[in-house]
């Protein structure tokens, strides 16, 4: 049996644990939410533990408990105490599933161990709690009752045996007379059955998710304040070895602007990480002190992706992230400093990439850095946003005197030193030969009529990105799209890939409706990681493809990846450019007729832009339509057969292509499936927008005490004036007002077998006596369990994400005063709330894409492939939250470490008495009708 040390459960959370339990702790509360939607049953709860089972099972100590933490928290705050209860139980469940697992525990063994950990604590406690509320206990009792009462009138009526009905009232009337007895019993079974279930269920695809989960990035990135006095220049290298090429020197000192380029693999990256302090493999680092990566006065580091760096909710709060309690930050300078100015209470969730890039630079401006990384921090950005960006850090050079350290694939301009590293050799000589797609393409001509694409459509949230566009693409021909950022190129790009529909007019395919498959259309997305969906490279492309080895090895050596060095590599092991001409190879060889591809040579080098375009040239000759987004058309203009720019919703371009009068085509917009307005906030302002958000938890709570304390329809009669006070304090439009949860379906028979009952009133329909009063019992449980989801929505709707972390903040502080370590809990939670928009952004990304690997042909998907489909979008979606919290782990690590997560939070007013005072009044009126 593998035992850990005792001591292994005390440590504080290292930066990637944290954003582990972060991220995984989100999926469960995620699924959790959606599960009140979506009436799954217990299935809901097998699905909900997982992520937490992959958390417990690959991390020991502090990160399981504190995952809990986060999923309880995060589901109270978006859906309500229903789900946060829900929440509570399938995370806690995962967590001692996944324990174990890690500890290879029997079933038996973890199923017994539910019962000491979790069964008799919980139901001791929810005893207790019944106890007190006795008049909560009979409503919660009463639904057994009046339920079992219209099944046995059921029964008797179809003719089933007495004994059998007897039985039943029997042993009914048992558990409800000695509740305190049957309900710790009913738990222990209860555990003792759901942990065994959930075990044996969740041991394969425990097993088989490891394969996708991503090397530990634990370690790549030094922390900083090591105890050494912090003084990073000068800076001198001497002999140090990269991946490639020969031992190199480097000086670096104060004021210079270095720039270091060289091609994928080349280990720029890894030279960046020497000068932010860490070891090198061979050679020598000389430096007066300690690097200090992430410490005020040392070292700073920005990377590639920068959704992946940016921590805080609210831009102000991701300048302090980290920071140590009470440092100096002027928000509004160094926004002003990078081109912000006014965005300090803006959601980051809301900002483009450039501007998410800029705010990266300003958090570490922050720290008043010696040296500045710039590792590939350009590569995503438009030409106009690089330049700004570039001149930036060579801003900070001339004006600040810090030393920069720029890696890029492009020509920054001015510098005042380069540094050129030489490419890997290749070993086994280049395998580049003619190429063709292995299933010619047919080709398909694309056509949109009127189209209009609108983000969120017939919601509050209504964004129009692109009207009135009318194409014309002939079959085999390439079309490239330019334009700058947020003109609504990926906005069509997914459009003409058949993965969003438009909201107006229509959108076809040689004549039918534009589908994505690989019969029909295929896209490559900008960022390459979350679409690649097996672990190492052949297996990859073969899924996405639909080919054999062969057949793969040969898409492989068209894009200038030898099958021999990388067939075998997981994907987590390439760099972002390799990692990109991989997914290139799996949709190439698929051979669809329609390929869309957003950005596909950003990142890469001479070498590897050539392979891709030379790839796309051969699929171009074999047919297909492409369709290619790119800041950058040169290197791709002999392939481009027309180009065409996207700017402010329109698109412009030679009228064989774009129709001369596109109009749109009117009508109602059509709303997209799956739009869920009630776990948004809404745009604009209200009263209830400004008020605390303290004080809008605490009504919450309030107004679930008061239904637990009195659940009677005087009290839910007050529960709902406060709601609807709240809407239309919270100006709520009717757009916002979340639809009816599908899992009122479930309670169809309750309320069918409650009107069965026989308790009185009893009224006579038909010549059949109906229970008034059964009916009334389980419309009132059910009307107390739905305030509770439209409480959390209106909290929601009218409370911004960013307005959490300070209360947070608020609570670390308290906690300090009075000596209570809250601050590992309050920075997970702050995490988890910044990482849910980027999970449900990147988990859709992946199942829309894991559609496009559906097999050609297969019109109706059998049930078996149907579960194994959803076992594997499980899986990803975890080893994506996981490779997710990997980025996140290094940003924290490059902030220094965990510290402050937010700024001063909002004092309660007069104006929070206010609502405090009104809520209070109108609860006690229902407590006392």
């Amino acid at each position: 049996m593998r035992r850990f040390r005792r001591s292994s459960s005390r440590r504080p959370l290292d930066a990637v644990e944290l954003a582990e339990a972060a991220a995984l702790g989100d999926l469960v509360a995620v699924v959790c939410v959606l599960t009140r939607l979506f009436p799954v049953g217990p299935l809901g709860v097998v699905v909900a533990a997982f992520p937490l089972a992959v958390l417990s099972g690959r991390r020991p100590g502090l990160a399981g408990p504190v995952g809990v933490l986060v999923a309880v928290v995060v589901a109270f705050l978006v859906g309500g105490a229903g789900p946060s209860g829900s929440a509570a139980s399938a995370a806690s469940l995962g967590w001692l599933v996944g324990l174990g697992w890690r500890r290879s525990w029997s079933t038996v063994r973890t199923a017994v161990s539910g019962v000491v950990v979790l069964a008799l604590p919980t139901s001791l406690a929810g005893t207790a709690v019944l106890a007190v509320l006795a008049a909560y206990r009979e409503l919660v009792l009463d639904q057994l009752r009046t339920t079992w009462g219209g099944l046995a009138r059921v029964l008797r009526g179809s003719g089933a045996p007495e004994h059998v009905v007897a039985t039943g009232d029997r042993a009914v009337q048992m558990v409800t007379d000695y509740w305190y007895v049957s309900i710790p019993a009913l738990a222990v079974v209860g555990t003792l059955i759901g942990v065994a279930v959930t075990a044996l269920v969740l041991a394969r695809p425990l097993r088989a998710v490891q394969r996708l989960l991503p090397t530990d990035l634990a370690g790549r990135l030094p922390l900083g304040g090591t105890g050494r006095a912090v003084a990073p220049l000068p800076l001198r290298l001497r002999g140090v070895t990269l991946p490639s090429g020969p031992p190199l020197d480097l000086d670096l000192d104060a004021g210079r602007f270095v720039v270091v380029t060289g091609p994928n693999g080349a280990g720029k990256s890894t030279l960046g990480r020497v000068v932010a302090g860490r070891a090198p493999d061979a050679g020598t680092v000389e430096r007066p002190g300690d690097a200090g990566l992430g410490v005020v006065g040392g070292t700073g580091m920005v990377f590639q992706r920068p959704d992946s760096q940016v921590l805080g909710v609210r831009v102000a709060d991701d300048l302090r992230w980290g920071l140590p309690p009470g440092h100096p930050v002027p928000v509004d300078e160094l926004l002003a400093r990078v081109g912000l100015e006014g965005a300090g209470d803006r959601d980051t969730a809301t900002l483009s990439g450039g501007e998410l890039q800029r705010l990266a630079l300003a958090a570490l401006l922050a720290r008043r850095p010696a040296v500045m990384i710039s590792d590939e921090s350009t590569a995503m950005l438009d030409p106009e946003g690089r330049t700004e960006v570039t001149d930036l850090l060579r801003s900070l050079a001339r004006t600040d005197g810090v030393a920069v350290l720029h890696i890029t694939h492009h020509d920054p301009g001015e510098a005042d030193a380069t540094l050129a590293l030489p490419g890997p050799a290749d070993e086994h000589g280049s395998r580049r030969a003619p190429w063709g797609p292995p299933r010619p393409a047919a080709g398909g001509t694309l056509r949109l009529r009127g189209v209009d694409v609108v983000h969120d459509a017939g919601t509050p949230w209504r964004r129009p990105v692109l009207s009135g566009v009318d194409l014309d693409i002939p079959a085999g021909r390439t079309v490239l799209v330019t334009g700058p950022n947020g003109a609504g190129k990926t906005s069509l790009a997914w459009l003409l890939a058949g993965l969003t529909a438009p909201a107006r007019g229509t959108a076809t395919l040689d004549g039918a409706p534009l589908r994505n498959g690989r019969d029909g259309a295929l896209l490559a997305v900008q960022h390459a990681r979350p679409a690649l969906l097996r672990p190492t490279v052949g297996e990859e492309v073969e899924d996405a493809a639909g080919i054999g080895p062969r057949t793969a090895d040969a898409t492989l050596a068209a894009l200038g990846l030898d099958p021999a060095v990388y067939r075998d590599r997981s994907v987590d092991e390439l760099s972002g450019g390799e990692q990109r001409r991989v997914l290139l190879a799996g949709l190439l060889g698929a051979g669809p007729r329609v390929l869309v591809l957003d950005e596909p040579l950003a990142g890469l080098d001479a070498d590897a832009a050539a392979a891709v375009h030379d790839a796309l040239l051969a699929a171009r000759a074999a047919g297909t339509t492409l369709v290619v987004v790119t800041h950058d058309i040169a290197p791709l203009a002999d392939l481009g057969d027309a180009v065409l720019r996207v700017d402010e919703g329109t698109v412009h371009g030679p009228p064989e292509i774009v129709g001369a009068s596109a109009a749109s085509t009117g009508g109602r917009e059509r709303r997209p499936r799956g739009a869920v307005g009630a776990v948004r906030t809404l745009p604009g302002s209200s009263p209830l927008h400004r008020v605390w958000a303290g004080t809008k938890i605490a009504v919450l709570v309030a107004t679930a005490a008061s239904l637990a304390i009195d659940p009677a329809w005087p009290t839910l009669a007050a529960a709902v004036a406060v709601l609807l006070v709240g809407a239309v304090a919270a100006r709520l439009p009717r757009g916002a007002v979340p639809r009816p949860p599908k899992w009122l379906l479930l309670w169809a028979p309750a309320i069918v077998f409650s009107t069965l009952s026989t308790r009185p009133p009893l009224v006579e329909v038909f010549g059949y006596d109906l229970s008034v009063g059964g009916l009334e019992r389980v419309v009132l449980f059910l009307a107390t369990t739905l305030v509770s989801l439209l409480g959390a929505a209106l909290l929601v709707a009218s409370t911004p994400l960013g307005a959490f972390p300070p209360l947070l903040e608020r609570l670390v502080r308290a906690g300090r005063r009075v000596r209570v370590p809250f601050g590992t809990p309050a920075t997970a939670i702050a995490l988890g709330l910044r990482l849910v928009p980027l999970l449900l952004a990147e988990g859709r990304t992946a199942w829309l894409l894991l559609g496009q690997r559906k097999p050609v042909g297969r019109a109706v998907t059998p049930f078996r492939e149907q579960v194994r489909v959803a076992v594997r979008t499980a899986m990803l979606a975890c080893a994506m939250a996981t490779r997710r919290a990997a980025e996140t782990g290094e940003a924290i690590t490059a902030r220094g470490g965990p510290g402050a997560v937010a700024g001063p939070d909002q004092r309660p007013g007069r104006r929070d008495l206010v609502v405090l005072a009104v809520v209070a009044v109108i609860l006690a009126l229902g407590q006392l009708a």
